[in-house]
């Protein structure tokens, strides 16, 4: 096939360099595994390690219910704690016990996982104790060989046992308080409450998320309800109640304004008792950068005694994975679960009567979030989130050059007219930065694209760090985006070929467009938005650009060429977010404004405080940072909406 083989040539030709480098590599002879690698291969295998000291414990297991459509497997296994090592680290001691479980199928591998668990000494009794390592697996009915392998961390001692099993099948009805015969009494009493939440497991509320994006407008939310003991739903937004629906369709209808704010609607469901039994939240106008942990289970309100059954729900930014999922009762972790389902068994303290059981979250990168309820709680008790103001400062001089080397007592804060506490203060030349770079590819750039590609691409080849991420949006009558979060160069490079400048220019509609895909998004963020013309067209007035952009936090420099642009626009929309604003009447200038706002992200200030506002509201809060030095100006956020 000629045509293949001219395609491949030229593949070859446009590779250059990359591609004797490759066939260089291809030509290598492998590399043998390091001890590194051995070690986290082992870590996930079953076998035990040669010379391993065998760990005194039994497995007992037991089916103590039914999950959707899959029973559930329980497993216990009993580890007396006169065979387990106590790790000792400063004043801190623990039992530290790993799990690594597979479940095959005719010799196919069908569940594996991966648990750790924590035992302080106070919580692990007396030397005839045990430690109770205690996980849950949902399988399908039917023949399976399960082998589970427990490793003392301290001690070094392995237990493993292989045995097959026959999972039934299990009636929704069946009664759940049984835990294996053959564990201890003192284990399947405090286990027996746990078992029992999964009576519930039927019973689910969720809301079907709308479609599209940027919602506005009067708009129905629907939900999917299982189970039969639903006597209520109740509906909140941004936690005001709003509707309470005692038959079905469970649905609302909402007002989210004439902005696409992001907003957070709530439900939950009861029963005839007043209990809840089932709960879900949506993040409207949420983008795909969201990172949550919510507790599904222990519910707020329920009484427990001996144990309950935490149930995490993770959801994670577009394109990312769960690393791992702690549980914590209190500040004592109890269990770590490195894949789905994030389900475990929590026996409660004997001596305290209300206690809070923890969920946290990670990415693999290190990010985390987390979740918590309280257990046992009294109702009249509050729950106060305390968030700081995080504030993203450059401070020019005279001539408009960023200005390092001050320190806390230079700054002062004030919101509202009321002089804040500083909580926290950094110097972040090296803070991981989120950049988009907002490019007009309207008819009238037509003469100015090429050169403004070129200067984007060098920006972002100057500026990104491996730590960094960038983002590309296309923009003439609606926006695009054309490139997503990453740090890699080829792709932002690709991002920026083949643009043709078309259409009209819909400015304000972009503004809010980019601003919205950093939803979820912490840390410094910034646009680089550059434009040569007005909006002609947006479906949303530059007043809504400006009130999203209060909003989004996200710090904008706004770059105008030509004589078209409205500069007052301009200056207000960046100097209302902390950002600067550039008027060219050449292209040729780009690279030099550019160069001024890599400067200016790699000079800034973090300083956060927590508002001394403890009024409630949710009116706008002005913020001003002055500089006790002459001649020096501090840039940042002129407000913020808590």
């Amino acid at each position: 096939d000629g045509d293949k083989i001219a395609a491949a040539v030229a593949w070859v030709l446009r590779q250059g360099l990359d591609y004797d480098l490759l066939q260089q590599r291809l030509r290598e002879k492998p590399e043998s595994r390091s001890g590194e690698w051995v070690s986290a291969f082992n870590s996930y295998s079953t076998d035990t390690p040669e010379g391993a000291v065998p760990l005194p414990a039994k497995l007992a297991v037991e089916y103590p219910g039914r999950y959707q459509n899959r029973t559930v497997l329980q497993g216990v296994i009993s580890v007396p704690v006169s065979g387990a090592g106590l790790g000792k680290m400063g004043d801190h001691s623990s039992y530290n016990l790993h799990l690594t479980g597979e479940v095959l199928q005719n010799d196919t591998l069908f569940d594996n996982f991966r648990y750790r668990f924590d035992f302080p000494p106070s919580e692990a009794g007396g030397e005839d104790a045990v430690l109770p390592v205690v996980f849950q697996r949902y399988l399908r009915p039917g023949d399976y060989r399960m082998i589970v392998k427990v490793e003392d961390v301290n001690s070094g001692k392995v237990f493993r046992e292989e045995r097959t099993i026959s999972v039934p099948v299990r009636d929704e009805a069946a009664p759940i308080v049984r835990a294996p015969d053959n564990v201890d009494a003192e284990t399947a009493r405090l286990l027996a409450e746990a078992n029992a939440a999964l009576s519930n497991g039927e019973t689910t509320v969720k809301i079907l998320p709308p479609h599209g994006e940027l919602h506005t407008g009067m708009l129905r939310f629907d939900t999917l309800t299982t189970g039969a003991d639903i006597n209520r739903v109740t509906f909140a937004l941004d936690g005001k109640d709003v509707l309470i629906k005692k038959t079905p369709p469970y649905s609302v209808e909402l007002d989210l304004g004439s902005i696409p704010r992001t907003r957070n609607l709530t439900v939950a469901a009861y029963d005839a008792a007043g209990q809840q039994v089932a709960s879900d939240d949506l993040l409207i106008n949420a983008s795909g950068h969201r990172f949550k942990v919510r507790l599904a289970e222990p519910r707020r309100g329920q009484r427990y005694t001996g144990s309950l059954l935490a149930r995490a729900e993770v959801e994670v930014p577009e394109g990312q994975t769960v690393e791992r999922v702690e549980f914590f009762l209190n500040e004592t972790r109890v269990a770590t679960l490195y894949q789905a389902p994030y389900v475990q068994p929590v026996v409660l303290p004997k001596s305290e009567e209300i206690a809070y059981v923890r969920a946290v979250a990670y990415l693999p990168d290190g990010n985390s979030t987390e979740a918590l309820t309280f257990v046992n709680a009294p109702e009249n008790l509050e729950e106060i989130d305390i968030d700081f103001v995080e504030l993203y400062t450059t401070v020019l001089d005279r001539k408009g050059r960023p200005v390092q080397g001050l320190e806390r007592k230079d700054f002062s804060v004030v919101e509202d007219g009321v002089r804040q506490e500083v909580a926290r203060f950094e110097v972040v030349t090296d803070l991981p930065i989120h950049a988009a770079i907002a490019l007009d590819v309207s008819a009238s750039m037509d003469k100015d694209l090429e050169k403004a590609r070129q200067a984007a691409l060098r920006f972002l080849q100057e500026t990104i760090r491996p730590k960094d991420r960038a983002a590309l949006v296309t923009f003439n009558d609606h926006p695009n985006l054309t490139v997503k979060f990453t740090n890699e160069l080829s792709t932002l490079a690709g991002g920026l070929t083949g643009l043709k400048a078309e259409r009209g220019t819909s400015l304000y509609d972009s503004i809010i467009f980019t601003l919205y895909y950093f939803n979820g998004l912490k840390g410094q963020r910034a646009v680089l938005l550059l434009s040569d013309g007005k909006d002609e067209g947006s479906r949303f007035t530059f007043e809504d650009a400006l009130e999203y952009a209060r909003r989004a936090g996200v710090t904008i420099y706004s770059i105008g060429l030509g004589e078209k642009i409205d500069k007052k626009k301009l200056e207000k929309i960046a100097a209302e977010t902390g950002g600067s604003s550039f008027f060219l009447k050449s292209v040729n200038e780009l690279d030099a404004i550019y160069a001024a706002i890599e400067e200016e992200l790699r000079s800034k200030y973090l300083i956060a405080y927590q508002s001394g506002n403890t009024t409630g509201g949710n009116d706008f809060r002005t913020i001003d940072v002055k500089v006790g030095q002459p001649g020096l100006e501090a840039k940042t956020l002129r407000g913020y909406y808590p």
